[in-house]
């Protein structure tokens, strides 16, 4: 094992030191002593020179992000990395706060100039084209009703929807919006191949989380139907600028470095710019737009917008008349970002993407709560609105499941069956909610039972948790 590793920590194009630690034996450790923080004798030498050196990559475990790119490496974090056996890169060179943000500078101004050309390339006369086949297209996917998770609340939503498609793909203001949404339909369906009418990852997930937002909305007290329409058009084209983001980022098949991710993140202000027809219309729904990601906490990392306080700020690239008027709207923004914030996170994580498989929904709000453990990420109380309704939504009287080997391990211990009576009785038997619940915390009352002679076996109070990581949304 100590020769491969050797072999593996390799100079990636000069920068980057790589370690594989998912080739080290299940029970195989670099350290001697884990709790003291001691590396044993043969991993010492290649492990004690990248103290302190940075992380070069976002670094994830089953979709749960560990550490941000740029984090300065440690011991604790080596330990985490070492116990779930992590492969990550590090900078063989740290690089500065100053470098990374001349980098980010010049990348940006790059973009802002294609995001000039952009606008400028718009023919007036092609405008009538480009809405209307941005409109025909999401009116298609609303027809189609592609979200079928959600079905039963499509007519709750559906006004919404179909006002925020009419809004953006008719109204002067929105013509880059619309622009910009055509381009990634386009971009999408050659990248991925698809059919002329089928729907990509940028517009499903717009398409998703607006209707979730929607459906949220209605169940909180902090929002009234004054606000839905805004809602619907904030989400629909929250993501718009990811059209002017390079292609070899957004659609990067891995894992993003410092500078592609902070590029990355920039989508929120192509966003703003797009939607306010280059800041000539400082509208309240294209502020919230670039606000989605802001954080609890605005100082960590995950937190970015055109806000002058997070930690990724783009306040600079915004007039003066868009500074002005961003800070007196602020207050009656923040709930509106604050859903947003929970909903687009929810739908990301759930998702399949290129660089990752989709999460299900018991995993997902594990890794929310699990991140929002000091109220840091999300707004506690509109979090608990979410995992509230996902539980009464996907664990409904009377639903019917299957008896996992979860379930036979946490329930069944003391039938101690062996592997050929497991599989005959997860043939023969089903579970049923027969008492739904709408917290996480609490217990399913179930029935289980012989599917093919309809006795009842015995009855099981359930974590909703255990049944949810079965659960993906469609």
């Amino acid at each position: 094992m100590t020769a491969d590793i050797k072999k593996k920590v390799e100079l990636d194009n000069t920068r980057l030191l790589y370690f594989p630690l998912s080739k080290l034996g299940h029970h195989e450790s670099i350290f001697e002593a884990t709790g003291k923080g001691v590396f044993t004798a043969k991993y010492r030498s290649i492990f004690t020179p990248i103290l302190g050196k940075q992380l070069a990559l976002n670094t994830y475990y089953d979709n749960d992000l560990i550490a941000p790119a740029n984090t300065p490496i440690t011991i604790d974090l080596l330990r985490i990395f070492d116990e779930l056996k992590i492969n990550f890169k590090v900078n063989n060179r740290s690089v500065t706060d100053e470098e990374k943000n001349i980098a980010l500078d010049i990348t940006l101004s790059q973009i802002i100039k294609s995001k000039k050309e952009f606008l400028d390339s718009i023919n007036k006369e092609n405008v009538p084209h480009i809405q209307g086949s941005v409109k025909n297209f999401i009116q298609q996917a609303l027809n189609e009703k592609t979200i079928s998770s959600f079905q039963t609340h499509y007519q709750q939503v559906q006004g919404y929807l179909e006002f925020a498609n009419s809004v953006i793909t008719s109204e002067e203001k929105y013509i880059g919006t619309a622009a910009a949404l055509k381009k990634l339909i386009e971009s999408e369906q050659n990248i991925f191949k698809l059919k002329k009418d089928e729907v990509g990852e940028t517009i499903e997930h717009s398409l998703k989380t607006a209707w979730l937002t929607l459906i949220l909305a209605v169940e909180l007290e902090d929002f009234q139907e004054s606000d839905y329409e805004k809602l619907s058009i904030i989400c629909m084209a929250h993501d718009c600028g990811k059209a002017l983001i390079p292609e070899e980022i957004i659609y990067k098949n891995g894992r993003l470095n410092q500078l592609e991710s902070d590029i990355m993140k920039s989508h929120v202000l192509l966003s703003y710019i797009l939607s306010s027809n280059n800041q000539q219309n400082l509208d309240f729904e294209s502020f919230v737009m670039a606000m989605h990601h802001i954080k609890e906490n605005k100082n960590l990392p995950q937190s970015y917008s055109i806000t002058h306080d997070t930690h990724t700020s783009f306040y600079d690239y915004l007039i003066p008349e868009a500074q002005k008027k961003m800070h007196e709207i602020y207050d009656d923004t923040v709930k509106y970002y604050r859903l947003m914030n929970i909903t687009d996170t929810f739908e990301a994580i759930t998702a399949e993407r290129v660089y990752k498989k989709a999460s299900s929904i018991g995993k997902t709000i594990e890794i929310m709560k699990n991140e929002n453990k000091n109220g840091e990420f999300f707004y506690g109380p509109y979090l608990d609105k979410l995992i509230e309704f996902v539980v009464k939504h996907f664990l409904p009287k009377n639903m019917i499941f299957r008896i996992s080997d979860e379930m036979l391990e946490n329930y069944y211990q003391k039938d101690k069956f062996l592997l050929s009576e497991k599989k005959a009785y997860q043939t023969t038997h089903r579970g049923v909610v027969i008492n739904p619940s709408s917290h996480i915390d609490e217990p399913l009352d179930c029935v289980i039972f012989n599917h093919k002679t309809k006795h009842t076996e015995r009855k099981l109070s359930i974590s909703p948790s255990l049944l949810l990581d079965y659960k993906y949304i469609a």
